[in-house]
This record gives structure tokens, sequence and C-alpha cells, in this order.
């Protein structure tokens, strides 16, 4: 039996060893700017950060960072902005995904329904849900992770619905691939 091995990287910022998981990837073009690289599809000197909005930050400080990659770097000027503006696309962008594979349950009434069946793989609800409705679905979904991310009308202006405030993703193939990029901005936000 072989085990697979977790790959690991370190955090050029903090300097810690974490695994790419838990880490966002940077490159510096050739004209000395530090841009995101979270597909891994551009030239340049690649290289990880933690996913923490205070730690990319520091990627700002021109000197910091052209100190750790040995180099005169540049980072965008509104990179944490930046960064936060692909992870909240990539997690909507999932979220839709699994509207077209029929993956997603809406409405306060179907999620009640699904959480009682135990097909849910995990909740988003809207950072604007009423608090009566809120209660009551973490009631419910005392061992099921939930996600409070995005307002009711990003949501659904994102899935091309009217009145999105509770989602259930089922499980299903597409619910990891959907949980892992939404986690990822969930982190990023609080770290």
């Amino acid at each position: 039996m072989s085990e697979e091995l977790e790959i690991t990287r370190k955090c050029v910022v903090s300097g810690e060893i974490k695994s790419k998981e838990e880490l966002l990837r940077f490159v510096l073009l050739r004209n000395g700017t530090v841009v995101p690289d979270f597909d891994k599809k551009l030239e340049g000197k690649g290289f990880y950060v933690s996913n923490s909005k205070n730690i990319i930050a520091q990627i700002g400080n021109t000197i910091r960072i052209g100190k750790l990659l040995h180099t005169n770097a540049k980072a965008l000027p509104d990179l944490v902005e930046t960064v936060e503006k692909i992870l909240a696309k990539k997690g909507l962008d999932s979220l839709n995904l699994a509207r077209k594979t029929g993956s997603l349950v809406f409405g306060f009434e179907k999620v009640k329904e699904a959480l009682l069946k135990k097909k849910v793989a995990f909740i988003v609800k809207a950072t604007d849900a009423g608090s009566d409705g809120d209660e009551k679905i973490s009631a419910l979904a005392k061992e099921t992770n939930c996600y409070s991310l995005y307002n009711s009308a990003t949501m659904s202006e994102a899935l091309n619905r009217e009145n999105t405030v509770y989602i259930a993703v089922e499980k299903s193939k597409i619910s990891a691939m959907t949980e892992k990029n939404l986690q990822k901005y969930k982190t990023f936000l609080n770290e």
C-alpha cells in the first residue's frame, strides 16, 4: 500500500511550511510585478503565500517582497482586493457549476427537507439572512458545514435566481470542489 504524500510549500512571507491547499500561488512576472496565479497558468517565477488577507497585504510592501524574492519586485497596488475578488468569484462559479449539475437545493423549506433527509454536503446562507430562519437552519445543520460569505443579491445574481438566501449543496461529485473553493475564500476573509 502506498500512502499519498501531502505536498507542502513554504510561505515566502511567514516562512511557515504548509500544505499547498493552505497557500495561494503568485508569480513574479518578467517586468517585476507580482500577480496572483491560482490556476498555475502564468509564466514567471512562482511562489506561495499563506491564504490570509493580513499576510497577502505584506506582499504589497515592495521593499519586503523584493528582499524575499531577491529582486526588484513590486506587487499590484490593489493586490489584496484583487485576491479577494478572485476567491469570491471562484466560490460563486463553483456554486453555479453545482447548480448546472442539479446539486443545489434552494429555499428555506427545501433546504430544511434536504437536511432532514441527510442529503446535504454543506449549506450556504446569505449574510443578510433573517435571524429567525438562520437559527432554525443552524439548529438542523448542527454537523453540517455552513458558509455565509455572500449577500442575497450577490448569490441571486450569480445563480440567476431571485431572492437566494438558503442553499443546500447535495452530496455529489462536485460538492467537494465547491466546498474547497468556498473554504478557501472563507479562510482568506477570516485569517
